[in-house]
C-alpha cells in the first residue's frame, strides 16, 4: 500500500473545520445513497424496455421519476438533470410502446451558388 506525501495530506485547523469535515463525510454518504437509488431505478426501467415488457417497463418508468424528482428536490442531482433523464426514459418507453415506422429522410433543397448572385 502506497501512502501519500505528507505534505500532501490536508487536515483541518480548527474545531470548525473538523465539523465540516464529520458534515461533509455524512452528506457525501447521503447523497452517494440517493444518486444509487437513481442509477438502481434507471437499470430496472431499461431492463424492462429491453426486455420488451411494457406494462412491466411503465410502472418502472414511474417509479424512476419518482426518485428522480425527489433527488432532484433534494438538490442531489440538478433538477434539469433529472428532466433531461426522466424524458429520456419517456422516449425509450415510447419507442417501445409505438410500433417500428421507418421515416423518410425529405430531401433538403440546396441552394446553388447561382441563385444565390441573381
Amino acid at each position: 500500500m502506497i501512502l501519500a506525501d505528507p505534505s500532501e495530506i490536508k487536515l483541518p485547523n480548527s474545531k470548525s473545520a473538523e465539523k465540516r469535515v464529520r458534515q461533509n463525510k455524512k452528506q457525501n454518504a447521503v447523497n452517494n445513497h440517493r444518486k444509487r437509488l437513481v442509477k438502481e431505478r434507471m437499470r430496472e426501467f431499461l431492463s424492462a424496455v429491453q426486455g420488451g415488457d411494457v406494462a412491466k417497463a411503465e410502472q418502472q418508468l414511474r417509479s424512476a421519476t419518482a426518485i428522480l424528482d425527489r433527488v432532484a428536490g433534494k438538490r442531489t442531482i440538478h433538477p434539469n438533470t433529472a428532466a433531461r433523464r426522466k424524458s429520456l426514459l419517456a422516449r425509450k418507453l415510447n419507442a417501445l410502446r409505438s410500433p417500428k415506422v421507418e421515416t423518410a429522410v425529405k430531401p433538403t433543397k440546396s441552394k446553388s451558388k447561382a441563385s444565390k448572385s441573381a
